[in-house]
């Protein structure tokens, strides 16, 4: 079938055959993704750059960025199935972007390439902290990095003992459970980074649909290193007050016992100035505008305004009344540095 989008029109098969063969896989779902990628990159304001796409499949996402971006001199597309790489071949031809098409095991190749790419995107199926390693040491110094996973189930609490495994943190099922799962995902980053002395700076990161996704800045040195490493930190949450703060506090101040999340990133996930140059492209204002505000507010958290309706049998809040800050994540949530029993207190009554 024919499929375009952006600037790119490409072939994928039939989704009656992707199901059979599962050869080439594209996601429509993630154009979104795809958009803010070709923004950020645009934002960045990158040039003669290389670039390589871990996991190619369709190719989409590489051949969006080759065409509307003037910010790589080398576009590598590679994946394992040669299929895949085929395809890819055949829809950067039609769309006269010059790529380097490669067929290979996605960590033998990182391994070859030592220092030598300053933008590598890595998106598999399920966890991405495989590739870490192997792909910060791929990557040239400043060099982009930006990780999607699929594996929310695991960092948001759903399968504690699988993101107690892959991620070494505990998760928990709060009311923003998914900025949890976003933060042990990029705790989890820099800590593989870290062994080389490598700081991964987070600077852009959204948590949509099924899916996370965080871009990070390569920054050698191990004073930087430690620098990011004091930003890990616990997460201790009340389930009855809803209460929660940053470190480890067993015991609440209602006299309920805190469940420990984590550990986890407690620091800046974004860099301001980035997101509203990526806005002024005109689109998603409404997104851009939320990233913005939230990421005004220096706490690795959120509340919602039906948990709080829920457990103090009130009202559901307007979020005019609570004078905070919107979050993507969540229509329903909001941010501010308030503990709850403040922020009740500038309701109405």
């Amino acid at each position: 079938m024919k499929y375009e989008e952006g600037l790119i029109k490409i072939f994928v098969p039939d989704r009656q055959k992707l199901m059979k063969k599962n050869e080439i896989f594209l996601n429509e779902h993630k154009k979104f993704d795809r958009d803010l990628n070709v923004f950020l990159v645009k934002a960045l304001k990158l040039k003669g750059k290389t670039y390589l796409e871990l996991m190619g499949a369709s190719g989409i996402r590489g051949l969006r960025l080759g065409k509307e971006t003037k910010a790589f001199k080398k576009i590598i597309i590679n994946d394992y199935k040669l299929e895949a790489v085929r395809n890819a071949e055949k829809n950067a031809e039609e769309n006269k972007v010059k790529i380097e098409s490669m067929n290979e095991d996605a960590k033998k190749l990182l391994s070859n390439l030592n220092q030598g790419v300053d933008y590598v995107d890595v998106d598999p199926f399920g966890s991405p902290i495989y590739y870490v390693r192997s792909a910060c040491l791929a990557l040239s110094r400043n060099g982009v990095l930006s990780i999607t996973s699929t594996d929310t189930g695991a960092l948001s609490g759903t399968f504690p003992k699988a993101c107690r495994r892959r991620y070494h943190a505990v998760p928990y099922k709060t009311e923003f459970y998914y900025e949890n799962g976003l933060r042990i995902l990029a705790k989890a980053v820099i800590e593989e980074a870290s062994i080389h002395d490598i700081a991964l700076v987070p600077f852009f990161a959204h948590a949509t649909r099924h899916y996370f996704r965080i871009y990070f800045r390569k920054v050698k040195g191990a004073k930087e290193t430690d620098e990011l490493m004091r930003m890990i930190n616990y997460l201790s949450y009340c389930p009855d007050c809803l209460e929660r703060s940053i470190g480890l506090k067993e015991v609440c101040g209602c006299g309920k016992k805190r469940v420990i999340i984590g550990p986890l990133f407690t620091g800046k996930l974004y860099d301001i100035s980035l997101v509203k140059r990526m806005k002024k492209s005109g689109e998603y204002e409404d997104f851009f505008d939320k990233i913005i505000e939230e990421a005004g507010i220096d706490v690795p958290w959120f509340y919602t305004t039906d948990s709080l309706a829920r457990k103090y049998k009130i009202c559901e809040p307007r979020m005019r009344d609570l004078k905070c800050a919107r979050t993507h994540i969540n229509p329903k949530g909001f941010k501010t540095s308030k503990s709850v029993k403040e922020i009740l207190a500038t309701l109405p009554q």
